[in-house]
C-alpha cells in the first residue's frame, strides 16, 4: 500500500481526507510541518510550491492542500489569504467591505499539491460556488463560515450540519482527493 504524507496541522482536514481517499489503496499519514507559503493569488502555485518543499524535506510522497475564498465584487479578495482574513477580520468587517456592492458571488477554490521525491509537483483543483449572506449567522469556526452560503442552500455554512457540508465540499472544491487517487492509479498502471 502506497503511503502518502498529508502535511496539515488540522486534524479535521486530515480525517475528512482519509475518508475521501479510503478505498483507493493508499495509506494517508498526517504530518504536522510548517511549510513556507509563497505570496500568490493562485492556490495552485501555493499548493505546488509547498508540496515540492515538503517532499524534498521529508524525502517522501507528500500531499498539501490550499484553499482560497474569492469574492467576485472585491476582485477576488481575499483569495488564498483566507487564513489571515479569518484571524484579522470579523464577519461584520467583511460585510463592511461589501457595502454598496450588489454582486455577492463567491468562488471557493481548493487545490491539492502532490509531489514525490525528486519529481515536479502535480496539482488538482476543484471549485465550489456560493454567495455572501447579507448578515452573519451561526457560530462555527470562522467569519467565512458565518457568511458563505453554498449553492443549493439558503443559509450559511455555520448553520449547515457538518456531514452535509463535507458532502458539499466532496462534490466541489474538495473533490481533489479523488483526482489524486485516480492520477496515482493511472501512474501505477503505466509503470
Amino acid at each position: 500500500m502506497k503511503e502518502i504524507i498529508y502535511v496539515t496541522g488540522n486534524n479535521l482536514k486530515f480525517d475528512v481526507a482519509k475518508k475521501k481517499i479510503a478505498g483507493f489503496g493508499f495509506d494517508l499519514v498526517q504530518k504536522k510541518l510548517e511549510t513556507p507559503e509563497i505570496q500568490s493569488m493562485d492556490v495552485k502555485e501555493v499548493a505546488s510550491f509547498s508540496a515540492k518543499w515538503a517532499s524534498d524535506k521529508l524525502r517522501k510522497a507528500v500531499a498539501v492542500t490550499d484553499a482560497g475564498f474569492y469574492i467576485e465584487a472585491l476582485n477576488g479578495f481575499p483569495g488564498p489569504f483566507i487564513k489571515y482574513i479569518n484571524k484579522w477580520l470579523t464577519a461584520e468587517d467583511i460585510l463592511n467591505l461589501m457595502r454598496g456592492k450588489e454582486d455577492r458571488g463567491v468562488e471557493v477554490r481548493a487545490c491539492l499539491g502532490y509531489c514525490e521525491p525528486g519529481e515536479e509537483p502535480v496539482a488538482f483543483t476543484g471549485v465550489s460556488k456560493g454567495r455572501l449572506a447579507l448578515v452573519p449567522a451561526g457560530k462555527r469556526t470562522t467569519p467565512i463560515d458565518e457568511l458563505f452560503i453554498p449553492d443549493g442552500y439558503d443559509r450559511p455554512a455555520s448553520e449547515i450540519p457538518w456531514e452535509e457540508m463535507a458532502k458539499f465540499w466532496g462534490e466541489g472544491a474538495d473533490g481533489t482527493w479523488k483526482q489524486l487517487a485516480e492520477y496515482l492509479k493511472a501512474k501505477d498502471e503505466d509503470s
